[in-house]
């Protein structure tokens, strides 16, 4: 009998900060604009290295700052906050469509096998594509069905099932 091997969890994202979705916001205006670092942090009367801290999320700028570059690049500033809060909703829908993948992909049961695997598993009664190195995803209902999702090692191929 073959030996099961549990693959570890995702590691869960941190969830993103304003600064950075900011950051990245300016920065996309700003290149969108065709304009240099420089040129923009001169007109909003801020460091261009402060600028670029900002835009690399390192830094929490005042609303008095983010009014000025704002401007620099002919926004209004509610605009800006508009766009980043577009972009923290853009990226939940994102990380919701993701789990629920990932929920839908644990219900399946996933056989990685070799060449020489039969074209029909006899113990699952499903058909087998036979292909080097290929990854076939049947869905759990079918293999309960046919006596349970369990470790199957064979004669010529291995299995391994997860579910």
């Amino acid at each position: 009998m073959g030996k099961v091997v549990e693959f570890p969890r995702a590691p869960r994202t941190a969830k993103p900060l304003w600064r950075n979705e900011l950051g990245e916001v300016l920065r996309g205006e700003r290149l969108a604009q065709e304009r240099i670092l420089t040129e923009v942090a001169g007109a909003a009367g801020v460091s261009p290295q402060y600028l670029s801290e900002i835009e690399r999320g390192r830094k929490e700028a005042s609303s008095e700052v983010l009014g000025s570059v704002a401007e620099a690049l002919g926004l209004e500033l509610v605009e800006l906050v508009h766009r980043v809060a577009e972009s923290l909703e853009a990226r939940r829908e994102l990380e919701r469509r993701e789990a629920e993948r990932r929920e839908r992909l644990q219900r399946e049961v996933s056989f990685a096998f070799r060449a020489d695997v039969p074209a029909r598993h006899p113990m699952l009664d499903v058909d087998v594509d036979v292909d080097v190195d290929a990854v076939l995803v049947l869905d759990l209902d079918a293999a309960t069905a046919a006596g349970g999702a369990t470790l199957v090692t064979p004669p010529g191929g291995v299995y391994l099932l997860a579910a």
